[in-house]
């Protein structure tokens, strides 16, 4: 039998269990259910009561799973994975078939800015101080324009204490004296320090996220590495009102300001075959205005951000004496958002009370690249370049190779929602909503979006309260291209290759139907079943030209919009707690994911995802988390005909990991990540495993 139809029975085995045994559980909750988020009607709602299907990973479990960044926390939740982004250091999400570039990655519900394409790489955000992770899957909500055709990830931060406060924590680990070529006992390194101060009128915040990574390689023969050498670092301020100051009394303001920095190193054989290395400094300043201010009947928020990055790349050859060949390439992009909303309470209509939700934002971008390099002659450079020649003989040609671009929308949004409480006790509720996004470059447009969610609560034989609930949705997804997908030029020729944006590229749009049933105790079982459809039109991609430079050395691709394409699936996940102290969670997903125009799979989607969480309370200070996941093969190239296609291998990985509490304000923890050791073939081309193998580590964390 399968490993996915095992995982299907013990879902269904699980589920039985459970309805057997639920009245003789703790009435301590393990679901979350009464969690607060935020996401789904851009307002505080318990998890159960949100009118679109909402996933969440908790503070609680994000901290068992030592998370360095939000990658393992996004790693355990139903439908999303995550690949390694080609010639990168990071990785991007996929969410029910849809890539990163289509996938809307909020922190506090504000945009990230995108480092590779257009795509956010998840590795570069901090889990310092989240306090959990809401996820909506496809386009079920109005409330999100562009880019969010796939979904919405909101990283909600953790509220600033009452009392002054800090922490610091260490963590240091290996891949093993075979992999690492650094000669250091741990050579892959975090570390993190935060701490807050709290008067009497506003608290003020600070802290500093900091992981530093010598290179490491799986095939120490050969001359490139799989990890970067240098580190990446966060450094946050912040002040926000005191709300027990009676000046704040129903407003509250936040005002952030972070940097962030990378500086990595690769090694890599240049386009020439001569020794070489692949340098990149990214820099990106954030500054931040939220809050909110409470009326009698409607509660006013507004935010402010502006975001600047600059990404300079430098692909140069090791021996200098022969400078020919190296490239060095700036680029520059920033990004604005203005926005006021208004969350309203109108009273009944008939047996329903009604909300709504509505408002406008303001979003514009702009981005600049310029490219330098030494040749050995002038000849094919473009017109407008400005040429050097150095007393070596070669040419020094600076070129703007993108001109500034500026692209800028306004958006308005509304949602209600309509909940009727029948004397039964069961819940129905409507939500119907519309956003009309008005772009400078591609004009207006309308995306409807219709929810509802019925709940009816149940009663066992055995004397048991459970309740079902069920929600639908139907949403039209619609992106335009951003100024990476028409002006871009990422270029990874020290890996063969170069993308190049497409200026005429027209829009995408989707259809999005979302269906889901859960059945719960309320206390100790969760059980989810869901299904999704997404039709997709003029779908953005990176296609192969059949272009070549250097030689025939460097293939060229080009962004083209796909006429037509389709992902669905289904998934089925179970929450529950085993005994007292052992809670778990297991999903399944199923997806397939489809090019309609060539009856050709999309790449890079795994068909069959299984995932498990265990997390068990030892004793009151010692906890185990055991994590596994299994994913299915899947094509990570596609040819012209089917027996040209090729495929990535089945990922499984488990990791393990444990604390202790020492003491109130000191834990000692440790694990290994990735215990089966399971990573790419080198050799491989096609093979898009992971390249992070067996990682164990250690750590302290001391909080005052």
């Amino acid at each position: 039998m399968s490993v996915r139809n095992l995982l299907v029975l013990s879902c269904i085995a699980q589920a039985l269990v459970g309805a057997a045994q639920a009245a003789e559980r703790t009435p301590s909750s393990p679901l979350y259910l009464d969690a607060v988020v935020v996401t789904a009607s851009r307002g505080a709602k318990p998890l159960a009561d949100t009118p679109v299907r909402t996933l969440l990973m908790d503070s609680d479990s994000i901290e068992k799973l030592h998370s360095r960044d939000i990658r393992d926390a996004l790693r355990m939740l139903p439908g999303i994975q995550l690949r390694e982004i080609h010639g990168k250091t990071g990785e991007e999400i996929y969410l029910q078939g849809f890539n990163g570039d289509r996938v809307l990655i909020l922190v506090d519900g504000l945009p990230v800015s995108a480092t590779t394409g257009s795509t956010v790489d998840t590795s570069q955000l901090s889990a310092l101080d989240v306090e959990q992770i809401e996820v909506i899957p496809g386009a079920a909500s109005a409330l999100y324009g562009s880019a969010a055709m796939g979904g919405v990830i909101n990283i909600v931060t953790r509220k600033t204490p009452n009392t002054s406060g800090g922490r610091i924590a260490m963590q240091a680990g290996t891949f093993g004296n075979e992999r690492e070529l650094r000669n250091a006992t741990l050579p892959q390194r975090h570390i993190l320090a935060a701490g807050h101060y709290v008067t009497e009128l506003v608290k003020w915040t600070a802290s500093l996220d900091r992981r530093d990574s010598s290179e490491f390689d799986l095939d120490l023969n050969s001359y490139t590495s799989n990890g970067f050498d240098g580190d990446k670092t966060q450094i946050k301020f912040g002040v926000e009102s005191n709300p027990q100051a009676s000046l704040f009394v129903g407003n509250s303001w936040q005002l952030d300001a972070e940097n962030y920095d990378e500086n990595l190193t690769n090694r890599r054989l240049t386009s020439s075959g001569n020794t070489g290395r692949l340098d990149e400094t990214l820099k990106r300043q954030r500054l931040s205005l939220t809050g909110n201010i409470e009326g009698e009947k409607t509660r006013w928020s507004y935010a402010l951000l502006h975001e600047a990055q600059s990404d300079d790349t430098a692909q140069l050859n090791d021996d200098a004496s022969i400078p020919a060949g190296n490239l060095w390439r700036s680029t520059d992009y920033s990004q604005q958002k203005a926005m006021l909303q208004a969350n309203k309470r109108l009273g009944n209509l008939g047996r329903y009370a009604l909300e709504a939700t509505s408002g406008i934002e303001i979003f514009s971008e702009s981005i600049e690249q310029k490219k330098s390099e030494i040749k050995l002659t002038d000849e094919g450079v473009a017109s407008d370049a400005f040429i050097t020649v150095l007393p070596s003989g070669y040419y020094l040609i600076n070129t703007q190779e993108v001109a500034p671009e500026t692209r800028s929308s306004g958006e308005l949004f509304a949602q209600l929602v309509a909940t009727r409480f029948t004397p039964s006790g069961a819940t129905l509720e409507w939500s119907p909503g519309a956003r009309l996004q008005v772009d400078s470059d591609f004009g207006p447009y309308v995306a409807p979006a219709l929810a509802a969610r019925q709940s009816w609560p149940l009663t066992l034989a055995s004397g048991s309260a459970w309740e079902l609930q069920t929600r639908e949705s139907l949403g039209v997804g619609y992106r335009v291209p951003n100024l990476k997908n028409r002006y871009y030029v990422f270029d990874h020729s020290i890996n063969g290759y170069k993308v190049l944006g497409d200026p005429d590229l027209s829009p995408e749009s989707s259809r999005s139907v979302q269906l889901s049933a859960s059945l719960t105790d309320n206390q100790d079982w969760n059980i989810e079943v869901s299904v999704f459809y997404n039709r997709i039109y003029d779908l953005i991609e990176a296609a192969s030209s059949g272009e070549y430079e250097g030689g025939g050395s460097v293939a060229i691709y080009r962004y083209t919009n796909y006429a037509n394409a389709m992902t669905k699936g289904y998934e089925i996940a179970v929450q529950n707690r085993l005994w007292r102290s052992l809670k778990q969670r297991l999903s399944y997903s199923y997806l397939d994911a489809q090019d309609l125009d060539t009856d050709q799979p999309l790449i890079n989607r795994a068909a069959h995802h299984i995932k498990g969480f265990w997390s068990w309370q030892i004793q009151h200070n010692w906890d185990i988390t055991l994590t596994g996941e299994y994913q299915g093969g899947y094509y990570s190239y596609i040819g012209e005909t089917a027996d040209d296609n090729e495929q990535s291998p089945d990922i499984l990985r488990w990791d393990i990991k444990s604390g202790f509490q020492l003491t109130n304000d000191v834990r000692l923890f440790g694990g290994v990540n990735n215990l089966t050791d399971n990573v790419r073939v080198t050799s491989n081309a096609y093979d898009r495993r992971p390249s992070e193998g067996r990682f164990p580590y250690i750590g302290m964390d001391f909080r005052f």
